[in-house]
């Protein structure tokens, strides 16, 4: 009988770094249909099941928050979605 194969880890890319990385390490950001705070983007761990819609992915480092980084990703919405990453570090 053949030795087991590891078990299958899903691989995501940081879209402000472009590292790629496990996806439980990284952060998703995705549009709130409800608007919401936070300009309508909702912050959520990797890993987190339930969620809808499409979505992008961040390291959860802070360099890779910064408008400039984010630009390529969400072009004008750059600004909200970094300040959506900024809030969600003081109240995950």
């Amino acid at each position: 009988m053949p030795p087991a194969s590891p078990p299958h880890v899903p691989q995501r890319t940081c879209v402000a770094c472009r590292t790629k990385r496990p996806q439980a390490e990284l952060l998703r950001i995705s549009r709130d249909p409800a608007g919401g705070e936070a300009g309508g983007w909702r912050v959520a761990p990797g890993g987190a099941r339930g969620r809808r819609g499409r979505g992008a992915y961040v390291c959860p480092l802070p360099e890779c928050w910064s408008e400039k980084r984010l630009r390529r990703a969400f072009r004008g919405d750059a600004p909200a979605v970094s300040a959506a990453l900024h809030a969600w570090q003081q109240h995950p």
